[in-house]
């Protein structure tokens, strides 16, 4: 059995995880841990970081690492090595954006600092909001020949995209209008597609991540 253990919200590094396993009716178990209780338990995990996963008594971390494993056993990754650098891509690239975002979102969370906040946000997005999606509005043209998946079969990085568009989209971040997505055409119409995958968008996991909006 696989052990997943993340904070108590859903956040895009352990819901691609969970869609995965899902997606090929692998069993896992899933541990929720407060943010209240973190302090006294991070220094139980590697590097003190989740998401965590336990398999066989053993811990691993790190969430790219966390997506190529759980990948590989759903048969969402792939063997071919030009089309697996395309899925590191798109792992990398949420994570880069995350990255980018970051400053704003601790401002408000743990520096309880409103005005910080709203203003490392309004630098994002004027820098980077657009950018970093055009960014990877451009690596689907350049890997996928219907435009339909990344890789032109459905992957981890279709999972990953959706779940990063969405957050971005949901309107759960601050000043983001989910109209920015409009001066993307071509992605917004992947992203659309995507979301109405029935063999994905009728996991419990997809319609858990939606109704905690």
């Amino acid at each position: 059995m696989i052990k997943l253990i993340y904070f108590d919200f859903n956040f895009w590094r352990i819901d691609i995880l969970r869609l995965s396993l899902s997606y090929s009716n692998i069993p896992y178990e899933y541990e929720r841990i407060l943010r209240k209780d973190w302090i006294n338990k991070k220094k139980n995990y590697p590097f003190a970081q989740l998401p965590t996963m336990i398999v066989k008594d053993k811990v691993y971390s790190h969430t790219h690492s966390l997506a190529h494993f759980c990948a590989k056993k759903s048969k969402l990754y792939d063997s071919d090595d030009y089309k697996a650098i395309i899925i590191d891509q798109v792992l990398d690239w949420a994570n880069e954006i995350t990255n980018k975002i970051a400053p704003s979102i601790r401002a408000a969370m743990r520096e309880k600092d409103l005005k910080k906040s709203e203003r490392l946000r309004k630098k994002f997005i004027k820098n980077d909001l657009h950018l970093w999606f055009f960014y990877l509005e451009s690596l689907l043209k350049r890997s996928s020949s219907e435009k339909l998946f990344f890789t032109d079969k459905f992957s981890i990085a279709d999972i990953t995209a959706w779940r990063v568009i969405y957050w971005f989209t949901s309107g759960k971040l601050d000043l983001i209008n989910a109209s920015f997505l409009n001066k993307l055409p071509l992605l917004k119409k992947y992203y659309e597609k995507i979301s109405c995958l029935e063999y994905f968008s009728e996991l419990s996991e997809f319609k858990e991540i939606l109704s905690s909006n």
